[in-house]
């Protein structure tokens, strides 16, 4: 079950002041704990490409034709090909990303894109050729940053807070000279590996995780004992 910011602090107090409430929401030491809880939830968004933070984006299309896509705020990286419906093409047109130096590859009418920018000033998919007319509908699905925790009753979005009570009170202990926080910073580690595994298993077919697994000829839309 998902744990509140409330319960994951009171959790390392009993650890780390051996009290069974968290401190005081907004005082000195509730601040600073917050922070470090938000330095392991970094820490865990960087580790993988998390299902739970995919998102799914649907800019719109304004005026004749449209070049470039700014992205979300919270954009981290593609989780797909961005896909165009325009007109009447109703199983939308799949567009493959390549890399700036790569341009001089491809023809004029070849349909591809590329990103610009930085996650500072903000990144952009700009499409070739710009023939996105007003009205199409794009969907673009990607991995996202989680926005920070800040109030008492927020859920963290990962599968195990364990790790984040795990993490923090490593934060803490390191803070205080513990050296405590070496043991405890090595069980937060195994718990993010195994949610790296866990999410791995989801891919494939397993026992952990049943998904099947996409080959080339699913992917091309063959089904076994329907075509």
């Amino acid at each position: 079950m998902a744990q509140t910011v409330t319960q994951i602090l009171t959790q390392i107090a009993a650890t780390v002041n051996q009290e069974a409430t968290a401190p005081t929401a907004g005082g000195s030491e509730w601040l600073l704990w917050l922070q470090f809880l938000n330095r392991a939830m970094d820490e865990w968004v960087n580790a993988n490409d998390w299902e739970a933070t995919k998102k799914y984006f649907y800019p719109s299309i304004s005026g004749m034709s449209a070049a470039t896509v700014t992205l979300p705020a919270d954009f981290k990286k593609l989780a797909g090909e961005p896909i165009l419906y325009n007109g009447d093409i109703s199983t939308g047109v799949f567009y493959p990303e390549i890399r700036d130096e790569q341009v001089g590859m491809y023809s004029t009418t070849d349909e591809y894109f590329h990103i610009t920018g930085d996650s500072s000033n903000g990144q952009s998919l700009v499409f070739h050729p710009a023939t996105m007319a007003s009205g199409a509908s794009l969907l673009i699905k990607y991995y996202s940053y989680p926005t920070s925790l800040a109030s008492p009753a927020e859920k963290p979005i990962l599968s195990d807070s364990q790790f984040l009570v795990d993490r923090t009170i490593a934060y803490v202990f390191e803070a205080r000279s513990d050296p405590r926080f070496q043991i405890i910073e090595q069980k937060a580690r195994e718990r993010l590996l195994t949610m790296v595994e866990n999410a791995n298993l989801e891919h494939f077919s397993s026992m952990a995780g049943p998904s099947n697994i996409i080959t080339s000829d699913r992917k091309a839309g063959f089904r076994w004992g329907r075509d």
